[in-house]
């Protein structure tokens, strides 16, 4: 260390964090010209959005707060999604300080909420979407459907094991959760000075609650008409949470809730044109099910469909040929 008095300190610039600074944005700048959120949104421009647009109640000449584009939420979504981002709340936050997500949404705040409302809100228009995106990669052909694979995998669903009841003790919670909506409705006809937004709220958790052991009751009845064993002594359970969830085995050994997730990829370009979340645990008879995806998505079968040995079965063969596509499989090994 230098002592030395006749040697001047150095002049540092000192880190000032208590100071508010304006600064001009230039939005288009924020990204790359050749940014991927930008070939999104343009991709998202060419779809057909009428069936978002004729669901907006406010429309011109009538009084009422603007909606957000759909092509803002839609695009912001795709993107997120393309980043593994699903959480409404975690877009709500980028959208706040990430470069894309701020372009996206031109610097314009979008809540959660609006986020989770829409995913949530237009199930069969966004699958509509996925059809037409699909038809525009055929188009410029990204997929050729020459040949596709299939493949399964568990993925966790949400529900807890402690939410698995019997079918008696469903029906309980079911007569109780009527009786709750019930109540709901006396009281939201008493209530008349109670915030209206939030007796609708409690109205409508209710109501999913009931639809969703009332699901849970007809997964139990199912159940126990299909996997009845030779002695008649299997019992059925479903969740309470997640009723179409059931219990199985993943890949480190464990049984958890889950849903087998079916995959359907081109081998053009590794492009996945068809998922699906099936409740069996095996893969045994999904090909027939993924070759009518195709159909109904695509507009026709492929011409070849690979997968492994646990699709590989006579079953499967046939249901590829009646189809017109070459299966290639694997036979377990005779003893």
């Amino acid at each position: 260390m230098n002592t030395d008095p006749k040697v001047s300190r150095p002049r540092l610039v000192a880190v000032n964090r208590r100071q508010m600074v304006l600064r001009a944005i230039e939005v288009e700048r924020l990204i790359e010209e050749d940014h991927p959120a930008r070939s999104l949104w343009e991709l998202v421009g060419r779809l057909d959005r009428s069936r978002y647009h004729a669901e907006i109640a406010a429309v011109e000449g009538r009084a009422g707060r603007d909606h957000t584009d759909p092509q803002v939420l839609i695009s912001l979504w795709l993107y997120a999604y393309s980043r593994g981002i699903s959480s409404a709340r975690e877009v709500a936050r980028r959208c706040e300080y990430e470069p894309a997500f701020q372009w996206l949404c031109g610097l314009e705040p979008v809540s959660h909420r609006t986020l989770s409302g829409f995913r949530s809100g237009h199930p069969a228009a966004l699958n509509d979407l996925f059809v037409q995106v699909l038809g525009m990669l055929s188009a410029e052909g990204l997929i050729t459907l020459e040949r596709v694979t299939l493949d399964g995998t568990k993925i966790k669903a949400n529900a807890g094991g402690n939410t698995f009841r019997r079918k008696e003790k469903l029906e309980a919670h079911l007569q109780l959760a009527r009786e709750q909506v019930r109540l709901m409705e006396e009281e939201a006809a008493a209530e008349e000075q109670m915030a209206r937004r939030k007796v609708a709220a409690r109205r409508r958790a209710a109501r999913q609650r009931q639809s969703r052991l009332e699901a849970a009751v007809r997964e139990v009845e199912r159940l126990q008409r299909e996997k009845k064993d030779d002695r008649g002594s299997f019992v059925a359970r479903a969740s309470t949470t997640d009723p179409e969830a059931h219990v199985m085995r993943n890949g480190e050994g464990g049984t958890v809730p889950s849903y087998n997730l079916q995959l359907v990829t081109d081998s053009a370009q590794g492009l996945v044109v068809n998922v699906e979340a099936a409740t069996d645990a095996v893969d045994h008879g999904q090909l027939a099910p993924a070759l009518d995806r195709c159909k109904q998505t695509l507009g026709r079968h492929p011409g070849q469909i690979v997968a492994d040995g646990d699709y590989t079965n006579h079953a499967s063969v046939e249901a590829a040929a009646n189809c017109g596509v070459d299966f290639y499989g694997s036979w377990p090994e005779s003893g």
